[in-house]
């Protein structure tokens, strides 16, 4: 099962759309900016300190609902490529192959969360709830159960979810409505029932998130008393901030809003509505004034990435723009990431086709990031934590500032989480994959020749 030359190489082989692989690297190391400053932030007096209004003008601070947002990107990317392979091969989602591909789908994750578990015992993390993440229902786990090395790892179980559901989705939809138009118009009224959805339980006095991390440090918001508890016992370390109220203010937002499949899905079908427009490209006419058209919508798209990136005083927002913006801005994201990585991967002859995207996108120095992208994203949050709070001298916000300290934590968790992934991705996750396909493939074939036998 071993073959350690060719799976080495292999992470230098670039894919039939080689964009993506810019794509999904990019958002893996904003995910990770974004998490070291909120572990460095723990360092930092709460408002009203003189520390905390530094930090509340530092980049790390106006770019955090931008990075936040790139969680999206790898939301769209699954429903995209998901669908992509639906509609090259629908056998595949056939009712009696469906059980096969649903385990097919969960072995893909579990060699990834057999590392991180075991990362977590070795660094002495106590275990609590560990088979929410196992069982892919992290997302449904009360907040309060959650362990420091799986905090950020919920969105698996939600990828798990989705992989789940987005088959019979398709299916339902292909089969019922044939015309490509009503297809579409069927997964855009899912993705409008999701921002309804939004619109519905979002509470702007109650869920009033710009507010609460103004005034707040995030992590005091979400990470559970125990988790301080522990963090102060095992690596005796002082931090500036104590755990928020209780019960989190953020409590509600979390379980409504940011965790739920039921607010979460409309990247995904985003994701599937670009799949079908790549495959039905290249029956379509030439768009009209379509160059014009391509150059109006990046603008936009560059517009909105300023506007996420200000930040006005919360007492100043609107309600009723308070509770629009946060039901429409993650798929607005998702669609702007969704045109970018068209315009990269349609055909030169589309005008909304851009050369300098996809020459940027297919650069080689991603390709080995996004082939282990997966890995990395499950160790990142808890190397960095050990890092962070084993040299909590060097990482000292109050002597240099967060902005100055996040790139080089950045390289050193990208470094280790490199060289561990590599490895395991050589002598566990490839010989693990090769084992399942071909005890698959043989348990196909017995049924095969079973069903020809009958």
């Amino acid at each position: 099962m071993l073959q350690l030359k060719e799976d080495f190489y292999s992470l230098f082989q670039q894919q039939k759309y080689a964009p993506i692989d810019g794509m999904r690297s990019i958002s893996c190391l904003m995910i990770i900016s974004l998490h070291i400053g909120h572990l460095l932030s723990l360092f930092i007096p709460s408002y009203p300190h003189w520390q905390w209004m530094i930090y509340l003008k530092s980049n790390s601070f106006r770019l955090a609902a931008l990075l936040s947002l790139s969680l999206e990107t790898f939301f769209m990317l699954s429903g995209f490529l998901l669908t992509l392979k639906f509609i090259q091969s629908q056998c595949v989602f056939s009712w009696k192959e469906y059980p096969m591909y649903i385990l097919r789908r969960a072995c893909r994750f579990w060699p990834g969360i057999l590392l991180i578990t075991i990362v977590m015992l070795i660094l002495g993390e106590p275990s609590r709830n560990w088979t929410g993440l196992w069982l892919f229902y992290q997302n449904y786990v009360d907040m309060e159960r959650w362990t420091a090395g799986f905090a950020a790892l919920w969105s698996i179980s939600l990828d798990m979810q989705m992989h789940i559901l987005l088959p019979i989705i398709l299916k339902f939809i292909t089969n019922f409505q044939r015309n490509s138009q009503r297809t579409y118009s069927a997964l855009y009224i899912l993705i409008i029932l999701s921002i309804v959805y939004s619109l519905i339980v979002f509470e702007p006095k109650s869920m009033n998130v710009p507010k609460l991390i103004y005034y707040h440090n995030i992590m005091s918001l979400l990470t559970p008393q125990q988790l301080f508890d522990w963090l102060k016992t095992q690596y005796n370390v002082t931090v500036a901030c104590e755990k928020a109220i209780e019960p989190s203010p953020m409590k509600l937002y979390m379980e409504w809003m940011y965790l739920p499949i039921s607010s979460r899905y409309a990247s995904f079908l985003i994701g599937s509505i670009l799949a079908f427009n790549l495959t039905s490209v290249a029956n379509k006419n030439i768009i009209q004034y379509g160059t014009i058209k391509k150059y109006i919508y990046l603008t936009l798209i560059v517009l909105f990435m300023l506007l996420l990136m200000a930040s006005p005083e919360p007492d100043t927002v609107n309600p009723v723009v308070l509770t629009i913006m946060f039901s429409i801005m993650r798929p607005l994201f998702s669609l702007s990431q969704a045109f970018i990585l068209f315009s990269a991967i349609c055909p030169p002859t589309h005008p909304y086709y851009s050369s300098w995207i996809n020459s940027f996108l297919s650069l080689r120095i991603w390709t080995p990031i996004a082939k282990l992208s997966y890995l990395i994203y499950v160790l990142h949050y808890r190397i960095a934590f050990e890092l962070i709070m084993t040299h909590s001298h060097l990482f000292d916000p109050k002597r240099f500032s967060i902005d100055s300290l996040t790139l080089p934590c950045l390289a050193v968790v990208l470094t280790i989480c490199l060289i561990l992934s590599t490895v395991w991705f050589i002598l566990v996750e490839k010989p693990f994959e090769r084992l399942i396909n071909m005890k698959l493939s043989n348990n196909q074939k017995f049924h095969t020749k079973s069903s020809r036998i009958e």
